[in-house]
């Protein structure tokens, strides 16, 4: 057995190491009102229930963080169902353009490899440029050219004759039709998208670099950033014309002592994670083989208009490498002057909307939607994905849907032009701050299972996520502890959307100490409790409402010196709260006298050991009262 080499093992284990996904966090870390989100939710949600798409995953980053990470409906519906998952890997389509071919293309140029103002001859000497009917005028095509679309190439090329001239498959055939096809204008003239220019820049990396796209792409770009899950999928078709892959997929985990005649089972393992695409004549769909016809056909799968494979979490680190100047976690893949001409619209073609590399503001740059910044670019894919990034406001949003299973025809261009709206409405200046546990329990509420009508919810601060399991508690299946260790008045307020929309049956509501020790007024807590209450009644009329009192606190334990000389606020307090209940016709519960040493408003010190929390008897007190209602 061939050992590894010592060093190399450590290589790549520091490798690995550093390929971590992006943190994720709250929306409202970065600026973000997730409330505002989720009109980006309802968007895709309408269009699964209307059968436009089978399902989706949305990411959206902002700061260098996983801002929003979601999944809906389902990867596949053809033959059977399955549901769609955050790892999904989509077939990028023409994303495959702007998120490879060209930052490959821009990597060379850097390097001294290559000029973007070369002649596409230089490196393919059959290459004809343009020249008028009459010969008389001529002009060169060059690389930048080719970038933004204003080379004059066709925009496709016809695969089935091609396939039949040359056979399947054949990139040597494909770039001699290239060479010699029309030129359907002078070049930097006009604009028109073109597959066949981006097809031809992976020829100009390949010979430049000596390598396939496969791998330059691999070892420069997508190895840097640890996008692991990211690579271009060669396929051909097998005996019976059925498509099949010819090599194993970059995330495959083989053993590399594994047989020969294992490697099909072990692609065919792999793919599991993918998305399948389109329903082909036999029956049946493209899954793992690209879906654009001349990638597949002509270019075994490795083409520099599409073919590369990949998940939302390994664009968002892509994303923010390109949001920071070209870097991310040590790793630099980009200078930042090259990023910022890669996203530049030159002033050759200053009018035509199209930068070295993406859209800006051409007719395909509808997927930016309406409001993120001018400087925003992106790029869009065929089979329904799409990445927009907003520099201006350090946002992007990735959009990923396979559009064409079980079948091609259903547009998503106004959906993604909804989505990005919903992600630039939701930002906004100067959010309310709460503590990392906070969001912690933010985020472990949008991952769990969406509340329902059958649910009974407690929402309250530390008194309440300290009661731990409260189905235990109360004998029952249905309740959900909503409460967040230090939780304030507003910031229950500010996450009832994660609540509400399930219209819950019971929803016990406990808050204001916090308010207390941050030295509020009686009136402001009490205040900020009833536009609480107002909202839970205005969005979720049938949910049955339960106020309940403040417990006492004991400041002879000397532990929470912010409560020092409060104790008397606290009954100040819940007797405006019952005046309150009773005006919005709401049950009040006083657990207050339950839990006070006789004649004081101080909390009986054998049912805490702090001065504030309950120990295991001031939890079966609560819940003795609770109980008649539960």
């Amino acid at each position: 057995m061939k050992l590894i080499p010592s060093f190399l093992f450590l290589a790549l284990l520091a490798l690995q190491a550093n390929a971590q996904p992006l943190q994720r966090i709250a929306p409202e870390q970065v600026g973000m009102d997730s409330r505002k989100l989720m009109y980006a939710d309802e968007a895709i949600e309408t269009a699964i229930a209307n059968k436009d798409i089978p399902g989706a995953v949305l990411a959206v980053v902002r700061n260098g963080k996983m801002a929003y990470l979601k999944a809906y409906g389902n990867k596949r519906i053809y033959p059977n169902a399955e549901p769609m998952t955050v790892n999904t890997i989509f077939d990028m389509a023409s994303c495959s353009k702007s998120m490879s071919t060209a930052i490959c293309t821009h990597i060379l140029a850097e390097r001294g490899k290559l000029r973007l103002l070369d002649p596409v001859s230089l490196y393919i000497p059959d290459f004809k440029n343009w020249a008028s009917e009459d010969g008389k005028d001529k002009k060169v095509i060059r690389i930048a050219d080719l970038l933004t679309h204003t080379s004059g190439l066709p925009p496709y090329a016809p695969t089935s004759e091609l396939e039949k001239q040359y056979g399947s498959p054949s990139p040597d055939g494909l770039i001699e039709y290239i060479a010699n096809c029309r030129r359907d204008f002078k070049p930097q003239t006009d604009f028109q998208y073109s597959c066949l220019n981006y097809i031809t820049l992976q020829r100009i990396i390949e010979t430049v670099s000596g390598q396939s796209l496969r791998d330059f792409a691999r070892k420069n770009l997508f190895d840097v950033l640890g996008m692991n899950h990211t690579d271009y999928l060669p396929c051909k078709r097998d005996k019976d014309g059925k498509w099949i892959n010819t090599s194993l997929p970059h995330w495959a985990k083989t053993d590399t002592h594994s047989a020969a005649n294992r490697q099909l089972s072990t692609v065919n393992y792999q793919l599991k994670e993918v998305a399948p695409t389109e329903k082909q004549p036999d029956g049946s769909v493209l899954c793992g083989q690209v879906h654009d016809p001349l990638a597949r056909v002509m270019n075994g799968g490795i083409s520099g208009n599409a073919g590369v494979f990949s998940c939302a979490e390994d664009i968002a680190l892509l994303c923010a490498a390109l949001q920071n100047g070209g870097e991310w976690n040590g790793h630099r893949i980009l200078s930042p002057l090259g990023v910022k001409a890669m996203r530049t619209v030159p002033r050759a073609t200053a009018s035509l909307g199209r930068t070295l590399g993406w859209d800006n503001f051409t007719a395909y740059a509808s997927n930016n939607g309406d409001y993120l910044g001018p400087n925003t670019y992106g790029h869009t894919g065929y089979t329904g994905t799409s990445i927009v990034i907003d520099p201006d406001n350090d946002t992007s949003v990735i959009l990923l849907i396979n559009a064409v299973h079980p079948e091609d025809g259903h547009s998503v261009v106004r959906l993604r032009s909804l989505v990005s709206n919903a992600v630039a409405a939701s930002i906004y200046p100067a959010p309310r701050i709460y503590t990392e546990h906070y969001y912690k329990r933010f985020l472990q509420f949008m991952d769990e299972p969406a509340i329902t009508s059958k649910d009974i919810v407690m929402v309250g601060n530390s008194l309440t996520e300290g009661g731990g399991d409260w189905n235990a508690r109360l004998n029952k299946k249905n309740i959900r502890n909503c409460g967040i260790i230090g939780d304030e008045v507003m910031g229950i307020y500010d996450r009832l959307h994660q609540i509400l929309p399930g219209h819950p049956e019971k929803l016990f509501l406990l808050a204001g100490v916090n308010d207390i020790s941050h030295d509020l007024t009686a009136d402001s807590i009490v205040s900020m409790i009833r536009m609480t209450i107002e909202r839970i009644q205005r969005e979720s009329p049938d949910t049955k409402l339960y106020l309940q009192s403040l417990l006492p606190f004991n400041e002879s334990f000397g532990r929470y010196k912010k409560l020092t000389g409060k104790t008397n606020m606290v009954p100040e307090i819940n007797a405006q709260l019952e005046t309150l209940a009773k005006e919005h016709k709401i049950t009040f519960i006083n657990l207050f006298p339950l839990f006070t040493e006789k004649g004081t408003n101080v909390l009986r010190s054998e049912l805490t050991s702090d001065g504030l929390h309950l120990n295991e008897e001031g939890y079966k007190i609560w819940v003795k009262a609770l109980k008649k209602r539960i």
